[in-house]
């Protein structure tokens, strides 16, 4: 197998995976954790842990991790056949790539690896995910809750909020969540955090609340 083809198919994992994170980020998941279950995804493993389930739980973020395991599981198949294919076939290792084509063939993955490692695959990661929050596919209506903790009656709760959703455009102090005295932490937007906003402050579509309340009227005032 000549070195161009890994050094494309590893550009290929790379991207698939890039672009993996980011529709799961554009849900409303955190980059982190959106990073993470890409990648478990894509490989089939590690996608046992309790993470997972905010993955399972979700519509959205089920399908998208459907794709990135099945794109995973063709890519291991197709390389298998392929070895196989040469054992039996009994092929010989073609001459030598010159060595322009392989620096040729190794850009793309090498740039892929220093934008990520300078930061630029990040800010763009971020136009990218803020621009399909704002899809009506990958935010609902509605504010979708993600239980950040739990003690007792009551729970920490990101809520993701839909182009959609009702409280966009809406002042904090005269959303649902104020109506059922429920506190707003933070307000997430885009690469900025606003901590302890006030009443008077707008909620936007693809705002992430964090929020503090009791655990039933969060689901009220989600519904």
């Amino acid at each position: 197998m000549q070195p161009e083809f890994i050094f494309i198919a590893s550009t290929a994992w790379l991207f698939i995976l890039w672009f993996g994170s980011i529709a799961l980020e554009a849900t409303g998941m955190e980059r982190r954790k959106a990073r993470f279950q890409a990648l478990s995804a894509l490989t089939g493993t590690g996608f046992t842990t309790t993470e997972a389930e905010e993955v399972v739980n979700h519509p959205r973020r089920r399908l998208i991790a459907s794709w990135l395991i099945f794109l995973g599981s063709v890519g291991i198949i197709l390389f298998a056949l392929l070895i196989l294919v040469i054992i039996i076939l009994g092929l010989r290792p073609s001459k030598p790539s010159s060595p322009e084509v392989l620096i040729f063939s190794a850009l793309p993955t090498v740039a892929l690896l220093v934008l990520y490692w300078i930061g630029v695959l990040d800010k763009l990661g971020t136009v990218i995910a803020n621009w399909l929050k704002r899809s009506s596919y990958f935010t609902s209506d509605l504010s979708i809750k993600e239980t950040v903790h739990r003690a007792g009656d009551y729970s920490i709760a990101r809520l993701t909020i839909g182009r959609k959703a009702p409280e966009v455009g809406r002042k904090i102090g005269s959303t649902s969540l104020a109506k059922h005295k429920i506190a707003i932490l933070a307000i997430e937007r885009g690469d900025k955090t606003v901590a302890f906003p006030k009443a008077k402050e707008t909620v936007r579509a693809g705002d992430h609340l964090l929020c503090y309340g009791e655990t039933d009227k969060i689901s009220k005032a989600v519904k």
